[in-house]
C-alpha cells in the first residue's frame, strides 16, 4: 500500500454570513421598541444619521404633505405586499364584516383605536386608565419614619420592605434576610413584629392564616374558633363541613357565618397599591377593520425612522479630506444607507408575514379565539415564498393589537386536532377556548366532567380524548369537576 500526498482542486457553493447579513437577521427579530433603542445607539455613533426630532422640524417648516399610512411609508414605489399577496394598501382581503362581536372585549379598541386618529398610540390609550397612586413602598417608608426612632432600626426596616412579596406577605427566610442585611436574626424578628402593625392591616404577615388573623383582630372578631378554622383552611375545599365544624367546636350554620366573614377579608393587602410604575407592552402591529376588510399597520408610535442627513453629506463632499478621514466618511455613509434600507426591508417583511397570518386566521379576527385555525410556520413560509426560519424570526416577540386584545404573533400558530369523520381540522387553541366556554356555561351544581366535555367536543366535530381535555383544562388553570362542585356548594352555603 503506497502512501503519498496529492493536491486536488474542489469547487463548492456555501453561504457566508457577512456582518451585514447577520445584522439584518438581528433587526428582523427585534420588536419596535428594541429597534428604536438600536437605531438611537447607531445615531450616536454615526454623524450622517439625522436625529428624528430635527427631521420633524424640517418637515414642519416645509409644510410637507400629510403622513401616508404604514405601507406608503416604504421607500419603494412598488409594494411587495400588493404585488405578491394581491392585497391593496389597506390590506383588503375580506369584506364580509361580522356583527357577532364581543362588545365587552372590543370596547377599548372601538373607542380609542379604530375611531381615534392615527397619532394616538395604544400605550396612550391604556395610560389614560392609570391613576397616580402612592406606591406601597412610599406608604410603608412614611410609616416607618414615624414609628421607628432609632436611625439604624429605620434603615433595616426600610430595607426589609424590599423583601415583601407582591401580595404583601413577608415570605423570605429570616436567616437569608439577616445575612443580606448583616444583622442578627433576633433583630429581624423584633423589627418584623413591629412592621406587622403597620397599615394596611395584614402587611408583613408570613402566611395566609396570619394575614387573615391580623385583620380579624383589627375587627375585634378573632377568637379560639377562628384560630382553629384558620389553622385548617386547607380542609375547606374538601367540602367536609360537618367535620370542620366539629373541629372548630361550632354548629355548621355558625361555620358558614365564619366563612362569610373570612371572605370579606383581603388575603393580599398590598394589591391596593401600585408597587411600581406599570410597564405596558406596546404592540408592534395594529390590525383593525376598514371599509374594505382589514387594515394592517405597524405601530408608528414605537417604530423608529432612519433619516440620512443628505445636506451634511453634500457639505462634506466639498471639503478636501485626507485618506483616513475620507475612508471614515465613506464607511459611515455606507453604514447609514444600509441601516435605512435594512429597517425598511424589515418593516416590509413583517407586514408581508402579518398579512398572510390575517388572511389565514380571518375567522379569529371576526369571531374570536374559538375560530382560530390550525397553522404552522410552513403554511406562512410556503404562501409568501420565505424560509421558515425567517417567519420564525418575524413572529418572535412581536405583539399584535386586535379587537380581542394584544396577541403575541406566536399564538396564531397552533397544533391541529383532527376532526371527526370528514369534518375539518381544529386548532388546539380553539379547542381550549371551546372547553373554557363550555365550563363557564355549565350548571354550577352539575359541572361537566372531562369525559362529558370530550363527548360534547366530539359531537361538534372535534376528535378529542378525555385525557386531552384534562390536559387542556389544566393548562387553563381550571379545577376538576369534583373541585368545581365542592366550590359551588361552598359558595351556595356561604351565600345563604
Amino acid at each position: 500500500m503506497k502512501l503519498g500526498q496529492q493536491l486536488k482542486i474542489k469547487q463548492n457553493q456555501s453561504l457566508i454570513m457577512t456582518p451585514q447579513l447577520q445584522q439584518a437577521i438581528k433587526l428582523l427579530q427585534l420588536t419596535n421598541l428594541e429597534l428604536t433603542e438600536f437605531v438611537e445607539k447607531a445615531k450616536l455613533e454615526n454623524p450622517f444619521l439625522q436625529d428624528n426630532r430635527d427631521h420633524i422640524e424640517i418637515n414642519n417648516i416645509q409644510k410637507a404633505t400629510p403622513e401616508p399610512d404604514a405601507f406608503e411609508n416604504m421607500a419603494n414605489t412598488t409594494d411587495p405586499l400588493k404585488k405578491q399577496s394581491q392585497i391593496d394598501l389597506e390590506n383588503t382581503f375580506d369584506t364580509h364584516l361580522s356583527t357577532n362581536n364581543n362588545l365587552e372585549n372590543k370596547k377599548l379598541y372601538d373607542k380609542e383605536i379604530v375611531r381615534g386618529s392615527n397619532d394616538i398610540s395604544a400605550g396612550e390609550v391604556i395610560e389614560k386608565t392609570l391613576e397616580n397612586k402612592i406606591s406601597l413602598k412610599e406608604n410603608l417608608v412614611n410609616q416607618i419614619n414615624l414609628t421607628f426612632r432609632e436611625k439604624d432600626q429605620k434603615l433595616i426596616a426600610i430595607a426589609m420592605v424590599d423583601y415583601l412579596h407582591p401580595s404583601g406577605w413577608f415570605t423570605h427566610p429570616i436567616n437569608e434576610v439577616a445575612n443580606d442585611l448583616k444583622v442578627n436574626e433576633s433583630k429581624i424578628n423584633i423589627l418584623l413584629e413591629k412592621l406587622k402593625k403597620l397599615e394596611p392591616v395584614g402587611i408583613f404577615s408570613e402566611n395566609l392564616s396570619e394575614c387573615l388573623k391580623q385583620q380579624l383582630i383589627d375587627k375585634n372578631l378573632f377568637n379560639e374558633h377562628y384560630k382553629i378554622l384558620l389553622d385548617n383552611l386547607q380542609h375547606l375545599p374538601t367540602g367536609k363541613f360537618k367535620q370542620i365544624s366539629k373541629l372548630c367546636g361550632v354548629a355548621e350554620t355558625n361555620l358558614f357565618e365564619m366563612i362569610k366573614v373570612i371572605k370579606t377579608l383581603n388575603p393580599k393587602p398590598a394589591e391596593q397599591f401600585l408597587q411600581e410604575k406599570i410597564l405596558i407592552d406596546q404592540p408592534d402591529i395594529i390590525v383593525k377593520r376598514s371599509e374594505k376588510g382589514w387594515r394592517i399597520d405597524l405601530n408608528s408610535s414605537t417604530l423608529p425612522t432612519v433619516c440620512i442627513d443628505e445636506e451634511y453629506i453634500d457639505e462634506i463632499d466639498n471639503y478636501k479630506l485626507d485618506e483616513k478621514a475620507n475612508n471614515f466618511t465613506f464607511e459611515k455613509i455606507g453604514e447609514a444607507r444600509w441601516l435605512k434600507k435594512a429597517v425598511e426591508q424589515r418593516n416590509k417583511t413583517i407586514l408581508r408575514v402579518t398579512s398572510e397570518i390575517v388572511k389565514k386566521q380571518v375567522g379569529f379576527f371576526r369571531h374570536g379565539f374559538s375560530h382560530m385555525k390550525p397553522m404552522i410556520l410552513k403554511d406562512i413560509s410556503d404562501a409568501i415564498g420565505m424560509h421558515e426560519s425567517t417567519v420564525s424570526r418575524v413572529t418572535n416577540s412581536k405583539l399584535m393589537l386586535t379587537e380581542w386584545g394584544v396577541i403575541p404573533l406566536k399564538q396564531f400558530f397552533s397544533a391541529s386536532i383532527s376532526g371527526c369523520e370528514n369534518s375539518e381540522m381544529h386548532a388546539a387553541s380553539a379547542v381550549r377556548e371551546t372547553i373554557k366556554s363550555l365550563i363557564s356555561a355549565e350548571i354550577s351544581n352539575k359541572p361537566l366532567s372531562d369525559d362529558k366535555l370530550a363527548k360534547i367536543l366530539n359531537k361538534d366535530g372535534m376528535n378529542v380524548a378525555r385525557r386531552t381535555v384534562a390536559k387542556y383544562r389544566d393548562m387553563l388553570n381550571i379545577p376538576s369537576s369534583s373541585q368545581r362542585k365542592r366550590s359551588s356548594r361552598l359558595q351556595k352555603l356561604v351565600s345563604n
